[in-house]
């Protein structure tokens, strides 16, 4: 008996194997295109529900399939809603794994094929050094084939477990007690396919009737739905609606198909004649009621998903707006994401920048005044609490960075590590310029509180320069001129700036302007030119990073 449940163990840990390699190299197959594919085959609901069936289908993962969901949702590449249909027909298209076990791994001699298909991958694999697409076909063989020979091993396992035990002390068993041994066994696996495939070599050896089988898939249906709660667990809202539909459609479908176990089990055992393949009858029952939930629920995903959305609001604050509402290991949506989260950290390191100077963002960025006006119309220091936004920045940076570490663990293209590179480098360059001019906050406010009039023209001086250099960032970013215009505009502005220096130095000694204040002059006016070297490179990385998304997407 031992070594009869080793054998199962072992079985199952071969299937399991092979069912992950398998995942793995189909996921990594996929590539780019398809998932462009799955974001843009959403228009309408019918088709989200055929994305979610075919996708799954091809990738041989629903968990796989929610997750890339997901991360289309977080970025808005996908609508809730469309989201929704995707997982529903993604719970469909998982049934596909009980036809091939049941056509398959019971029908045929797994040998046969099963060691020849493993053999073929494995020369593949081993012939194929540098070609990336080769070697995927040969992993996804291997893990084809090992998922088979897994399933033989644990079917015979479990016949030599049949033909030792008495069956009928376990005939009097309600069938909710075999649901909740269906679920248990799904969530403690953490693999919806092994538990079917488990159900179905039960069901093979004749351990279970076909009743107490299908009771346990409807059990394991809802079993599938614990790794998307726990993986939402703490995790973003858009994460945490899309589990909650996933939930309750498993759910929900799970009591229709509960109710209804004895019409379909008639229906497919006797109607359509199945009763001397149960096997294949339970896969059709399973892809039965996963349609009847579908066919009934997709009217409401409209309503559902307006109900989602006024739950699992954020309670905590967090400093980033983009990056925190997707996967950092699916990199399509995190790149996005992450261009997102540095144009916004670009946007506030430049209002910064103004609210350093004592110029309100709103009156260059929205009202775009003329220079004279915007000076003369902020004469007074403003007070903000710049150490605070200052800190807000730096949190900023500390996410990108973390979410950027785990992205570039992934299998980036060289297209897509340039353009993590390039991000990190305009991240890197806004929170410079924000820590050179934060401590010259202190001189600003002293010298837009004094009234010697030589003083003042100076300090505008330096004010109206940074303010006409952050308009050229401005433009240069909304495409209104272009790189070379920006060049020329910006060296001007460093002529102006230089200028400024030697005024400046003419300044000790004049009355009411000790040496004291002209340093703490000119040591403003450097750290505005550091800063705004540093935004200038900021800026061109932002830009470059637009017009490669315009590219590729």
């Amino acid at each position: 008996m031992v070594v009869t449940f080793v054998e199962v163990l072992a079985g199952l840990g071969m299937f399991l194997f092979g069912m992950l390699y398998m995942e793995a190299a189909l996921k990594n197959a996929a590539g780019i295109r398809f998932k462009t594919w799955v974001k843009n085959s959403t228009s309408s609901t019918f088709r989200a529900l055929l994305t979610g069936v075919g996708a799954t289908a091809l990738l041989q993962s629903s968990s796989v399939v929610t997750l890339m969901t997901l991360s289309f949702v977080s970025t808005s590449l996908m609508s809730l809603r469309a989201g929704i249909a995707v997982i529903f027909g993604s719970n469909l298209g998982t049934t596909i794994t009980a036809w091939m076990v049941a056509t398959i791994g019971f029908k045929l001699q797994i040998e046969t094929f099963a060691i020849p298909v493993v053999g073929l991958g494995g020369l593949i694999l081993v012939g194929s050094s540098g070609h990336k697409h080769l070697g995927n076909l040969g992993k996804i063989l291997i893990g084809f084939g090992l998922l088979f020979l897994g399933l033989d091993v644990m079917k015979t396992a479990i016949e030599t477990f049949a033909n030792n035990i008495d069956l009928s002390h376990y005939t009097h068993y309600p069938l909710a007690v075999f649901v909740l041994i269906g679920f248990i066994l799904t969530a403690l696996i953490q693999s919806s396919s092994a538990a079917t495939a488990i159900i179905l070599s039960a069901l093979y050896a004749h351990i279970l009737s076909f009743e107490q089988s299908a009771a346990m898939i409807i059990g394991s249906n809802i079993g599938t739905t614990v790794t998307a709660m726990l993986g939402a667990i703490g995790d973003i809202p858009d994460k945490k609606r899309a589990a909650a539909a996933h939930l309750l459609f498993n759910f929900i479908t799970a009591i229709l198909a509960f109710l209804l176990i004895e019409p379909l089990t008639h229906f497919v055992l006797v109607r359509l004649s199945l009763a001397h393949d149960p096997t294949t009858a339970l896969a059709l029952f399973h892809t039965l009621f996963n349609t009847l939930g579908v066919v009934i629920l997709t009217p409401f995903i409209g309503l559902l998903s307006q109900w989602l959305e006024k739950r699992f609001m954020h309670e905590v604050s967090l400093p980033t707006k983009y990056i925190h509402k997707v996967d950092a290991t699916l990199p399509e949506t995190a790149l996005i994401a992450l261009r997102d989260e540095v144009s916004l950290l670009f946007l506030k390191s430049i209002k910064y920048t103004l609210l350093i100077a004592n110029i309100k963002p709103g009156d260059l960025l929205n009202k775009h005044m003329d220079m004279a006006d915007l000076i003369d119309g902020n004469a007074l220091s403003i007070d903000f609490d710049h150490p605070k936004s200052y800190d807000i920045i730096k949190a900023i940076e500390f996410s990108i960075a973390r979410f950027s570490s785990t992205l570039a663990q992934q299998h980036l293209t060289p297209e897509q590590s340039q353009h993590l590179d390039t991000l990190l480098t305009a991240t890197r360059e806004c929170v410079y310029a924000t820590k050179i001019l934060k401590d010259v906050k202190n001189n600003m406010d002293e010298f837009a509180q004094n009234t010697n009039p030589t003083l003042t023209h100076t300090y505008n001086d330096i004010r109206r320069n940074l303010a006409y250099i952050i308009a050229i960032f401005e433009d240069f970013i909304e495409e209104k001129i272009d790189e070379t215009t920006q060049d020329e505009k910006f060296m001007k502005a460093m002529e102006e700036n230089h200028r400024i220096l030697k005024e400046t130095t003419l300044l000790v000694n004049q009355k009411g302007i000790n040496e004291k204040t002209v340093v703490s002059l000119l040591n403003t006016n450097q750290s505005v030119e550091i800063a705004s070297n540093a935004l200038r490179e900021a800026a061109k990385a932002v830009t470059l990073q637009l017009d490669f998304d315009m590219e590729t997407d």
